[in-house]
């Protein structure tokens, strides 16, 4: 009997975009025995079911992931999603690799995963096939496809209750940390404390979902109240998104995907961190979020530059976030936008709808199969040895 194909897989640890893609890929790799390295939010969203192995280590320290190589040095393949920190090694290790990036519309240069991965793997975006102008000549084998989500047919929206799902998502990152340098988890509970009254909701008709940095973290500052605070497994998160009458979230991408997928009326929250604040920008431009809710919107005195160093990029935005917190006439504006899309009309409630649709129409359709196929068949080459250009 042969043993399984071994994947090892290495998602970003900011928040939970990686490991979210990661899982609804992994999903249609049943053959298959997937190993993942782990920090941070990542961690949370880790299980048994769809994970073999879990090795906690830093992967933003290459050193760290080297240490962790003895427990998968037999793996066939280093599936790396949105992380480049460890590209030089695994290329020096010589093993098939496979990049995934769920950001490839906000590129700024060519990277060695771009050059060098078996195969490029890009998640749809707006921007997305700009980028690969610019920067296809360089690459070996990209291929774009639709958002990285589930496409289980059996989950649908059935409306009833007045529950509110409110998503930050995880939150978190290793230069993101609740309660260090960041209010946002909190900032936000006590605006849906606030907002509450004006929906005529009761406070347990609302659930947020956070990382477990965020949710301790907003329960340390008691703003939680009445609210359920929880850090949920993606399952159980997807099947209460299905049954919730709205979404409100922060502007990611893979919850306004699937709350799109589920036909959720999604409504969007101000950013938390710097691709949020570009993310949000596009989806203004779709006419799927409301003008005035972006932190360049709300201190036009204060430019955030996509195209600026992470580093400093970050650290404005992190300003604007702490800014937003104390200053009671831009929150006043961010609760009015927020109260707007949760009270939308039946006739705003349908255009709403219809432009998600048509958002993700223009994407295509679900990712996950096409991404899975495309790792068989760098896992099937006869020969599989790092694409160096001449």
């Amino acid at each position: 009997m042969t043993r399984p194909l071994h994947i090892v897989c290495d998602p970003n640890p900011f928040c939970y975009g990686s490991i979210s893609a990661l899982r609804a890929v992994a999903h249609h790799l049943p053959e298959a025995r997937l190993t993942v390295l782990a920090t941070g939010p990542v961690r949370e969203q880790c299980d048994a079911a769809t994970f073999a192995q879990v090795i906690p280590c830093d992967v933003k320290n290459p050193a760290s992931v080297r240490q962790t190589r003895p427990q998968w040095e037999t793996a066939d393949l280093y599936l790396a999603v949105s992380n480049n920190t460890n590209i030089d090694l695994v290329l020096e290790w010589g093993m098939p690799l496979v990049f995934i990036d769920i950001l490839f519309w906000m590129k700024r240069r060519v990277t060695s995963a771009m050059r060098h991965a078996h195969s490029y793997i890009i998640e749809n975006f707006p921007g997305v096939a700009e980028t690969l102008r610019q920067y296809e000549r360089e690459m070996h084998r990209p291929r774009v496809v639709g958002p990285l989500i589930s496409a289980s047919p059996h989950r649908t929206w059935r409306p009833g209750t007045s529950q509110l799902l409110v998503n930050y998502g995880g939150a978190h990152s290793p230069d993101i940390i609740p309660g260090k340098n960041t209010c946002y988890p909190s900032s936000m509970t006590r605006l849906v404390q606030e907002l509450l009254s004006d929906l005529g909701w009761p406070g347990e008709a609302v659930t947020i979902a956070a990382g477990a940095r965020a949710v301790a973290r907003i329960r340390e500052d008691g703003v939680d109240g009445g609210l359920r605070v929880r850090t949920l497994p993606q399952p159980e998160y997807l099947e209460l998104m299905a049954t919730s009458h709205h979404l409100l979230t922060a502007p990611g991408l893979n919850a306004p995907f699937e709350g799109f997928a589920l036909g959720v009326p999604t409504s969007f929250l101000p950013p938390q961190n710097l691709t949020q604040v570009c993310q949000l920008a596009v989806y203004q431009e779709q006419g799927l979020a409301p003008r005035g809710l972006n932190l360049t919107e709300l201190y036009p005195d204060h430019a955030i530059l996509p195209q600026a160093p992470e580093a400093e990029g970050t650290a404005r935005v992190l300003e604007l976030v702490t800014r937003l917190d104390t200053d009671r006439s831009a929150r006043e504006a961010v609760r009015q936008r927020v109260v707007a899309q949760l009270l939308r009309g039946h006739a705003e409630r349908e255009r709403q709808l219809a432009a998600q649709r048509l958002f993700l129409e223009r994407l295509g359709p679900p990712g996950c199969e096409e991404a899975a196929s495309e790792l068989r068949q760098v896992l099937a080459r006869p020969s599989s040895r790092p694409h160096v250009p001449t």
